[in-house]
């Protein structure tokens, strides 16, 4: 079965109905649906590997757990966030350390580049890493959850329980900053 991620489509519908009548088999699919993103999102927000496992595997349990609630739920990647966004969070409280992510691949290089375009296409995806790593934390959530994820601002407002407009203000931050930071590597690379 594919599930499609974002919609709310007759088959998610179908899943989440099964799901909620206790299908192990139903939850195997929505886990492997929806395990990537959730570990992905969770990886902005905690950065230990082991601290970061447990959370998701404490949103899946939390998502069993609460399976009932499934077929009620209209705005279910929200719904989704908020609870891993709630589980992350009192992690990092629990453990008192505020980390967000270590790396970001980012896989500008093409294996039809030359060796000099391939050097430089690295050194480009690491000064788009470092720079992004140098924005405030919050600034950086939002622009990560909006550039790798592609979740609207709406979206983004609804799981971090901001309005739409902190979320554009935060996108202006980080662009404007970003923007400064590549600029002097521009400079750097070809002056």
């Amino acid at each position: 079965m594919v599930v499609t991620i974002g919609q709310e489509s007759d088959v998610t519908k179908e899943l989440l109905l099964r799901i909620s009548k206790g299908d192990n088999r139903a939850f195997r699919t929505f886990f492997d649906t929806y395990y990537p993103r959730i570990n992905r999102f969770i990886s902005y927000i905690v950065r230990s590997n082991e601290v970061r496992e447990e959370v998701v595997s404490d949103f899946f349990l939390t998502v069993w757990k609460h399976r009932e609630k499934l077929c009620k739920i209209k705005d279910l990647d929200a719904y989704l966030y908020t609870i891993a966004r709630h589980l992350a969070l009192d992690s990092l409280r629990k453990i008192l350390h505020c980390h967000i992510i270590e790396e970001i691949p980012l896989g500008i290089a093409s294996a039809d580049n030359t060796p000099e375009e391939q050097l430089l296409s690295e050194e480009l995806c690491r000064a788009i890493t470092q720079a992004v790593n140098q924005l405030p934390e919050r600034c950086k959530l939002v622009f990560l959850m909006a550039k790798e994820q592609g979740l609207k601002y709406k979206e983004i407002a609804q799981i971090l329980q901001i309005s739409e407009k902190t979320v554009n203000a935060q996108m202006v931050i980080a662009l404007k900053k970003l923007n400064l930071i590549m600029r002097q590597y521009m400079k750097s690379v070809f002056f």
